[in-house]
């Protein structure tokens, strides 16, 4: 069978559908992606790249039945359409066929290379499935398993479907940006010994008007790899400077922690951007830090590595966001300017009842203070959880214990009236019962 051109592809399934044979709806579209064949188009060519893409196409129209069509429906793209299938859970084997045939190592010339495909299917649910329907729907589904890094992603009927949500709330975001109906919270931050509150982690949210709060990684997955997320990051960073120096002036000597994504890192603008906002806002560098996650720091990006230590010697500290739950190597971590590390809340909200969980913080812990890096336990909930904590050695807590994310006016409120006196016996306890903490009487 040929491999079809994207317009002959379409006027060959219209007839296939057409056929009163197939008119049953048992029938579906698969169609993969193969956007790791983008890197190839600058070192190959483009002419070369198609006659890959021809040859991987034939290769999946060899393995499908004779009546099935293949097409390349677009750069880095081909697509199936499967017919007179006995059960629509086929179409689903067939993605999984094609899926093991494509993530075998692709051989060009002495070398080989990994696809990494992801495959969108759609079925004809009745007989009135049009092509472009079922192409329409594959695409979306192919979207899908992109942003959620599945292998296969099947198309579920829904009438605000995932994908073009996603597009109506960038176009949203855009105008939230412009009109600064974004907001931040501030999270507290307590030095263990200090006995103080010694920073805070500025946190972004988003109350959409139709659909109410959106999670902040949802928020940031609809700015990421666009226009937007350069737009974003300035105005967090000057909303966070601003509103830091607000409490400052109010009488609370704390830093702020701004989240940065690899995105940001590999903004060529970044580090400008970052020197403009602090000398407008004039807040000591050294009480800045940028927390950015285990994934994006273990980015092998060159610029990525650059860029943090631009900020390190700007004065800014830098820090290392969910660790444990990436995939962090020593030897990467050894290059990285880091000042501070922040254990996950998944390993430290169950430390006090899974013995495994406090082995996997004491470890960190003592890992952390071996590379000479400040360490932040979140998600800290309970005194039994803050008392082992000091125990361990770390050194700074947050958590819904020590304060929720609050809006600026909450945070200025909250925290100026707070002595913190409850936590002493477990600081007591966990220190020399005969002395106080420093500062915890003073906190205010």
């Amino acid at each position: 069978m040929p491999i079809l051109s994207y317009p002959n592809f379409l006027q060959a399934a219209e007839r296939k559908l057409s056929d009163s044979g197939n008119t049953c709806g048992n029938h579906a579209v698969l169609t993969i992606n193969l956007g790791r064949l983008a890197e190839l188009d600058g070192i190959l060519g483009y002419a070369a790249v198609d006659q890959i893409i021809q040859t991987i196409a034939t290769q999946l129209a060899d393995a499908l039945n004779p009546e099935d069509l293949t097409g390349i429906t677009g750069r880095h793209q081909v697509s199936c359409l499967l017919v007179n299938l006995l059960a629509h859970a086929h179409a689903v084997l067939a993605a999984h066929k094609i899926t093991r045939i494509l993530n075998s190592p692709f051989p060009l010339g002495r070398q080989n290379i990994l696809l990494n495909p992801c495959i969108g299917v759609a079925y004809g649910c009745d007989k009135n499935s049009t092509i472009d329907l079922m192409m329409r729907n594959a695409s979306l589904a192919m979207q899908q398993a992109l942003q959620e890094k599945e292998l296969i992603k099947l198309f579920v009927e829904n009438p605000e479907d995932a994908y073009l949500t996603q597009l109506h709330l960038w176009s949203d975001l855009n105008e939230a940006i412009e009109t600064s109906a974004l907001h931040l919270q501030f999270q507290p931050q307590f030095s263990v010994a200090s006995g103080k509150i010694e920073s805070t982690e500025a946190l972004l949210r988003w109350t959409h008007p139709h659909h109410g709060p959106i999670r902040p990684d949802k928020l940031i997955q609809v700015a990421e790899g666009s226009i937007l997320m350069p737009k974003l990051t300035q105005w967090v960073l000057h909303t966070a400077l601003r509103e830091c120096s607000t409490y400052r002036k109010a009488g609370i000597d704390a830093g702020v922690s701004i989240n940065f994504s690899a995105d940001d890192l590999r903004e060529p603008d970044i580090i400008d951007l970052t020197a403009q906002a602090l000398n407008i806002w004039n807040i000591p560098s050294d009480r800045i830090t940028v927390e950015v996650t285990e994934t994006a720091v273990m980015d092998t990006n060159r610029n990525i590595l650059d860029t943090l230590n631009h900020l390190k010697d700007m004065g800014l500290k830098l820090s290392m966001d969910d660790f444990g739950t990436g995939y962090s190597s020593m030897s990467r971590m050894l290059e990285l300017p880091l000042d501070e590390v922040k254990i996950d809340m998944i390993f430290v909200r169950q430390m006090t009842t899974h013995p495994k969980h406090e082995r996997i913080v004491d470890s960190i812990i003592n890992l952390a203070h071996q590379l000479n890096l400040t360490v932040v336990a979140e998600g800290v909930e309970d005194i039994d959880t803050f008392r082992r904590l000091t125990e361990l050695g770390c050194d700074v807590i947050q958590g819904y214990l020590i304060g929720k994310p609050m809006p600026l006016t909450d945070f200025i409120k909250t925290v100026s009236q707070q002595s913190f006196e409850f936590l002493q016996p477990a600081l007591s306890e966990a220190g020399d019962s005969d002395q106080s903490i420093p500062g915890i009487m003073n906190s205010r």
